[in-house]
């Protein structure tokens, strides 16, 4: 797919969208259910083991600035493995695209119309994704970009808010360890966001010194999503498994203040609109990882096969929520596993040949 490049600015944002997929809604229920309040230890210690990506990526894009993720690979390993990384890849976006939208899905049906309206739902969705998806990296980084204000605003608001209900310190070193690493690599799924940025690496414009922005937005997100898990679990220290829309749910007792009126309009526009962010993102990264491995397709072709794609895994029970969320611990981690640990290893394979190659021509 052909675009402009990005700033750091805008790379940046993306990744703090990317960073709260998944994990300001359910994750927090599930994580609850296995190692109650530890989870908070658990998220945080994944959240470290993903921020080792930022110098692998800056690393190797140093290496090859203005070269596409599977022309390195292909370079460096074989077209094979690169065409079956890419496979890989497709496949862990699309079923990010699945559990974004199945989740938020179910929410809203929760809060708002109380019955089933998923073709209307999709009707509104899709339009917006192709929307974002035709006009390329460029411009819906743009658009995310002059929203994003008002979405973590939008965000932070929630989190204050919350804080005007009772509370208390939450019960932690409650878990075992056998029990707190089977979480992380039931969870692995969720994590791993900053793939999107190698998906990506030949269409962000990193200047001299910017590198450190990336480091600055990954740590601010992270921050926001580690204080969302600590007021969930002080407020809900007991019945935390019984709460899936943890953004939404820590506004419960809170939802009237003063004459200003219901609270969780705030938390429903906040959720909305990262929402469709993410099913941006995760739509371009699996048409981009679709369109590298077939270069010949046009671009409209690769959106029309996402759309078609998308329908009939949902429709065949795939997407739904209630599978999705019983069947993702066992299918999910490997995904998980492959994106935050086996990609990881394989750059720094790469790294280190091109380091070799280097010397050798010096000599």
């Amino acid at each position: 797919m052909i675009d402009k490049k990005i700033s750091v600015r805008q790379a940046g944002i993306l990744i703090i969208i990317c960073l709260m997929a998944n994990k300001i809604l359910l994750l927090p229920s599930l994580m609850f259910q296995q190692i109650k309040s530890d989870s908070i230890f658990a998220i945080i210690l994944m959240f470290s083991l993903d921020l080792i990506f930022l110098p692998i990526f800056l690393k190797l894009k140093s290496l090859y600035p203005n070269e596409k993720l599977i022309e390195i690979i292909s370079k460096k390993m074989s077209k094979i493995v690169a065409k079956i990384i890419y496979i890989i890849f497709a496949i862990y976006f699309i079923f990010k695209v699945l559990l974004v939208f199945s989740i938020t899905y179910v929410y809203f049906k929760q809060q708002i119309y109380q019955d089933e309206f998923l073709w209307l739902i999709i009707i509104s969705c899709l339009p917006v994704i192709n929307h974002a998806l035709t006009v390329g990296l460029r411009a819906f980084s743009r658009t995310i970009e002059l929203l994003f204000s008002i979405v973590i605003v939008g965000f932070i608001l929630c989190l204050a808010f919350s804080l005007f209900t009772e509370m208390s310190m939450p019960i932690l070193f409650v878990s075992d360890i056998k029990s707190f690493f089977s979480s992380i690599y039931k969870h692995a799924f969720s994590f791993g966001d900053y793939l999107f940025l190698f998906v990506i690496i030949d269409k962000i414009d990193i200047k001299k010194g910017d590198s450190k922005k990336l480091y600055e937005y990954s740590i601010f997100g992270m921050i926001l999503v580690i204080l969302l898990f600590i007021i969930f679990f002080s407020k809900y220290q007991v019945t935390a498994f019984m709460h899936n829309n943890a953004l939404a749910d820590i506004l419960v007792f809170s939802i009237q203040f003063n004459a200003i009126g219901r609270l969780d309009i705030i938390a429903m526009l906040t959720i909305m609109s990262i929402t469709l962010f993410q099913l941006e993102i995760f739509a371009y990264g699996f048409c981009d990882s679709f369109i590298n491995l077939f270069p010949k397709l046009n671009k409209f072709v690769v959106i029309l096969f996402f759309d078609l794609l998308f329908a009939l895994l949902y429709y065949f029970s795939i997407g739904k929520y209630e599978i999705l969320v019983n069947t993702s611990h066992y299918w999910s981690p490997m995904l998980g596993i492959f994106v935050n640990y086996v990609f990881p290893i394989i750059c720094l394979i790469i790294i280190a040949l091109s380091r070799r190659r280097k010397n050798e021509r010096k000599y």
